[in-house]
């Protein structure tokens, strides 16, 4: 498998390819969880390229009830099948990706939990049932937990995703700079990878802008400079942190209590469902806020990196991005 990073994730992934092929069966269902941007999809496409088998990418919000489960499930590859459903020959299960499957009504969960466990599913006549092909389903979620526990146990394989080293985020960047076309120093790669946060996504939408504003100056190599002024325009730090972020941390920073989650949308201007989804679970994760039952507070640490960054005192009404900080 040609993807950069998650080895034992890829080579598991073989095994189960190369056990599968000679079974002439199904891969087991897999799912993908952990964060946002960190390959789940790519991975789910891999994986069907390197087995040769169709890739079915579905919506939840596509999958109201029980007959899209099965409209969809109907249009499976049914070669070398025969009309009861026994294998005449090499089979091609194909494989479903549901991205976000946690979006998925509870109606869909135990149809599709029905169909991966015996590839059949229920007729309208008492016990009696219509047969599937052979298929693998890859749901891909960020929120593992908000599965219906029997759909959850459905999954043979289960995977998490995190955010890339250093090393193989600067591997990433590398190639989809050639991609699209950037040449990078080293040091500039480097810079770009350690504001990516280790997210492939937020590495690409980055070297974009790098790309657009290196072309618009006819910079035809991008230096570390260049990275900075690019960054200070987007209004990232040298840590990867936004705007939005380093607002929220200064809130608290100066609070002596904890603020709800309501009040820190009114200073943000962001909605409260976006702040709690998408902003603070990194927060949370570097160890610079808490939740508590009153609300968010800001720990040492936070603390300490807004003073690093000189986002307190003098200067504390203005972000202004530093690229001296280190992370120890």
């Amino acid at each position: 498998m040609n993807l950069i990073g998650n080895t034992n994730t890829k080579e598991q992934i073989q095994i189960a390819l190369d056990s599968a092929r000679k079974r002439n069966m199904a891969l087991p269902h897999m799912l993908f969880a952990g964060s946002a941007g960190c390959g789940k999809t790519s991975m789910a496409r891999e994986v069907a390229k390197v087995g040769g088998v169709d890739f079915i990418s579905v919506s939840p919000e596509n999958i109201k009830d029980s007959k899209d489960v099965r409209k969809l499930l109907d249009n499976l590859n049914h070669d070398n099948y025969d009309e009861k459903g026994n294998k005449v020959g090499k089979v091609k299960p194909s494989i479903i990706f549901v991205d976000e499957i946690h979006k998925l009504v509870l109606p869909a969960q135990e149809d599709f939990g029905i169909a991966m466990e015996d590839f059949m599913l229920p007729t309208s006549r008492p016990n009696r049932f219509f047969w599937l092909p052979y298929f693998t389903l890859i749901g891909a979620t960020t929120l593992a937990g908000n599965l219906s526990k029997p759909f959850y146990d459905r999954f043979k394989i289960i995977f998490d995703f995190r955010p890339y080293d250093l090393e193989d985020s600067c591997k990433i960047v590398k190639f989809h700079a050639q991609r699209i076309g950037v040449t990078l120093l080293d040091e500039a790669t480097v810079e770009i990878a350690n504001r990516s946060r280790g997210v492939p996504r937020l590495m690409v939408r980055y070297l974009e802008r790098i790309r657009d504003f290196s072309s618009a100056k006819n910079k035809p190599l991008v230096t570390p400079r260049i990275v900075a002024n690019v960054f200070n325009k987007l209004g990232i730090d040298a840590e990867g942190f936004t705007n939005t972020e380093i607002a929220i941390l200064k809130a608290l920073y100066v609070s002596d209590k904890p603020i709800g989650l309501e009040n820190i949308a009114i200073i943000t201007n962001e909605s409260a469902r976006t702040i709690k989804d998408t902003i603070e679970p990194y927060l949370i994760q570097r160890g610079f806020i808490i939740r508590s039952g009153a609300g968010r507070l800001i720990t040492r640490q936070g603390r300490e990196y807004l003073d690093a960054q000189g986002y307190t005192g003098l200067n504390a009404g203005k972000i202004e991005i530093s690229a001296n900080y280190k992370r120890n």
